[in-house]
């Protein structure tokens, strides 16, 4: 994805990294021998130490494609605390509800019917009545790790596995120009290869979007903005502390969105063939 034909600027630009290696006292060899996919490398390594020494950020988050519902996360993360709108559908329902984490780690829960019997793993008949309310979860909990996944800004940056292979200069919103790392992420057990877009602004080396296609046909694209500021996390007043409600971990997990597969109905025997005499 870089651009056209450089092979006429190629000798003038070498002998300017020279004379500027030698003003600076920069050894040549480091200067000429990184080759595309080591620069595009550095410089997204760059952007997500920068991004990840913010005070906070915030971020939307859209998965489309591969015949579903758009799902959408809406959120600012902080360096310890943080918050997250979530509308997701899932075979339990539209799911729709908040997530907070408070400075003390403390996870604050809201949402729907099929939220709560999701994440929660509230049964069906008793999450309409809790529908609304804030539940507080602690890290022993079971829905915990779930729940809390994504709210910092540790845990929203960074691609595992994510193989940088070139760069160059593209035009975001509103006419700015910015650097856009082109590289892939290798297929796992949790999802299929996907191509990858981070999108950097080379004034401040902080991402202003990432976009993955993966090979299943989905998509996500998550756009950054507000660096630099802290999230405010306001504690809900009477949330119902989740130990002491009546739940049970739903087949597949917390916050898994799969609800039980039924046992298939045995197909009676003709004329009661195979059964006992």
């Amino acid at each position: 994805m870089r651009s056209g034909n450089r092979a006429g600027k190629v000798i003038a630009v070498f002998l300017g990294v020279i004379l500027i290696a030698a003003a600076v006292a920069i050894p040549v060899v480091l200067l000429t021998r990184q080759g595309p996919a080591a620069q595009a490398s550095s410089l997204y390594k760059k952007s997500m130490t920068v991004a990840g020494n913010s005070a906070g950020f915030h971020y939307v988050s859209t998965w489309t494609g591969g015949g579903e519902p758009v799902t959408t996360y809406t959120g600012d993360a902080g360096q310890n605390d943080g918050t997250q709108v979530i509308s997701e559908p899932t075979e339990f329902g539209n799911e729709q509800y908040d997530v907070l984490l408070a400075s003390d780690q403390t996870v604050y829960f809201e949402g729907n019917a099929p939220a709560l019997e999701d994440e929660l793993g509230v049964s069906a008949s008793t999450a309409p009545g809790l529908a609304g309310q804030w539940v507080s979860i602690q890290p022993a909990d079971g829905p915990y790790e779930a729940e809390q996944a994504g709210l910092t800004v540790a845990s929203e940056l960074g691609i595992t596995g994510f193989v940088a292979t070139s760069t160059e200069q593209v035009t975001g919103a509103g006419g700015a120009t910015l650097t856009r790392i082109t590289g892939t992420v290798p297929a796992s057990e949790y999802s299929s290869s996907a191509t990858v877009r981070v999108d950097i602004s080379p004034s401040s080396d902080l991402p202003a979007s990432i976009v993955m296609s993966f090979s299943d046909g989905t998509a996500n694209t998550m756009t950054f903005t507000g660096w630099a500021t802290a999230p405010s996390v306001p504690v809900p007043a009477g949330a119902v502390a989740w130990s002491t409600l009546t739940t049970s971990s739903p087949p597949d997990g917390y916050g898994s969105g799969e609800t039980p597969t039924p046992a298939p109905t045995a197909t009676p025997s003709p004329g009661g063939v195979g059964s006992a005499a």
